[in-house]
This record gives structure tokens, sequence and C-alpha cells, in this order.
């Protein structure tokens, strides 16, 4: 799956990285273990961004912003009849210890506060030119040191600050640090029709499969398989009287990894398959 990794460290922790997947991947998970926020320019190829209550796509020579939390990075399409690219990403890290150590900020939010969990950010000339600098140096790294990784730390967020015109760099920083608040059943809503499973549904409410479980079962008086299951079926059902909808699209769309894996579901819960059910 990774064709290519290339990194630069600092106090033990990552800075700045270059990571090439493989066209035929479906799905990364993107930990942001320590309260870091992240900024990623796709240099070439193309991928979803999945939030706990949104989807990005991204494409080649676009870059996003995310804040402190758990993500997924996944294949934009299984179209066969489209030749995917390899996904080529650089990302840059920030994380609050060392931010405060760069902008002698207490990392408290001031008057900056932009309400985003991920965002897309404009790649003008400035963002364009630090981040060919950023692919010399994972290209070179016995030219690193702390000095230029400081100061390209310092560079990328002045540039974003200005991209997202906060009213100063410290602002804009503290920002970055305050998680998005989500809500557990706009998590569970919003991503009903994914392919995912119950640990990445775990891992998007940043609680243990076991927690997840009991809050599920709390909310909707159902096991989690159960809910989601019929929920994507009775989509199915409504889908499938679109006669335009081919039933590999229909089982796409409504989150199903392989159309037998849709086809065995959907005639054990409606006594028919796909095709039986569209003709009746």
């Amino acid at each position: 799956m990774i064709i290519e990794h290339k990194k630069i460290e600092h106090k033990g922790k990552k800075i700045f990285e270059k990571i090439v997947i493989s066209s035929n991947f479906k799905k990364v998970p993107k930990y942001l273990s320590e309260d870091e926020a992240c900024f990623l320019f796709l240099n070439n190829g193309s991928f979803q961004f999945r939030t706990p209550t949104n989807v990005l796509a991204c494409n080649k020579n676009e870059a996003m912003l995310a804040k402190c939390g758990n993500y997924f990075i996944e294949q934009v399409s299984v179209n066969k009849n489209i030749k995917e690219e390899d996904v080529s990403v650089v990302g840059a890290f920030f994380y609050p210890d060392m931010i405060k150590e760069l902008f002698g900020t207490d990392l408290s939010v001031e008057h900056f506060q932009s309400n985003f969990d991920v965002l897309k950010v404009n790649v003008e000339p400035l963002m364009k030119s630090f981040i060919d600098s950023i692919n010399f140096l994972l290209d070179n790294p016995e030219v690193v040191d702390e000095n230029i990784i400081n100061n390209k730390l310092k560079e990328i967020l002045i540039i974003l600050s200005k991209s997202e015109n906060a009213s100063s760099i410290n602002s804009f920083v503290s920002s970055l640090f305050v998680p998005h608040e989500y809500n557990f059943n706009e998590i569970i809503q919003n991503n009903l029709y994914s392919n995912l499973s119950i640990n990445d549904f775990s891992t998007l409410c940043s609680c243990s499969v076991a927690t997840f479980k009991r809050k599920f079962q709390e909310l909707y008086k159902q096991s989690p398989a159960k809910y989601i299951s019929i929920k994507k079926l009775e989509r199915a059902s409504q889908l499938l009287r679109i006669k335009s909808k081919s039933i590999a699209d229909v089982a796409y769309e409504c989150g199903f990894e392989t159309t037998s894996n849709f086809n065995r579901a959907f005639k054990r819960y409606f006594n028919k398959t796909p095709s039986q059910y569209r003709l009746s």
C-alpha cells in the first residue's frame, strides 16, 4: 500500500512528512494522537477525507487544514473504468507545546474562532513556494536542522493565518487546538451509508468499541450492526426504484463493500434478491 515514506522529525515528533500510497488503497486512518493539527497538500492523485460528520474531496494540487481529531483518508472511487493514480501527500504537523515555544502564546483563543474540523486551503503562490521547499527538505534531509524546522513551521502558520483572515497569528494558532465538538447522533447519521466498520465508527466518536456500543444501544435501542444494516437496506430498496442505477451502484452508494455482500444481505432481509425486488 505504501510506496514511499519520508519524514522529518524534531524532538521525537513527526513535523513534515511525504507519503505515497498505491492507487488500490481503500481506507487509511489518520490518528492525530497528541492533539496536533495538520496541513495536507496533495501532490498527486485524489482522496476523500472523512471527518466524524463530513466528507471532503481533495484533488491534485489542493490543500486542507485539519484540527485535532480522528479522521480517515479514503479512496475516492471504485469505478473500474477510471484509471486511478497513486496518491502522494505532503503534510505538516503542529503540536501545542512546540507552537507555544515558537510564538510565545498560552494558546488561549482570543478574537479568532473558526468553527471547522477540516477545511480546504487556498494554494496561492506563497503556499506553493512553501510546499516546494518542504519537498526539497524531505528529499535532502541532511540540510535540515532545528532552525530550519522552526522557521518552516512559523512560515506555514503565518501563511495559513493570512489565508483564513485571522486577526493575528496567535489567535489563529490558538484556534487550531480547540477541538471541534460533535454530537454522537450526528456522527452516526452522517456516516450511515459509508463503508465503515464498528471499529471505524468508534474511532470517529473518539471512544472505545465497548463505549461506542453502549452509547449506541442507549440511543437507538438496537445494536450498531443491526441498526446500520437495516438503514442501508432500506435506502437500497428506495434506490433500486431508480432504473438508471445498476445494482453495483446501489451497493456502493449504500456502503456495501461488494455487490455479493449486498445481494446476500438484501435477500436475507427482504426475502428477494435486488433484481427480483426491482421487478416486483
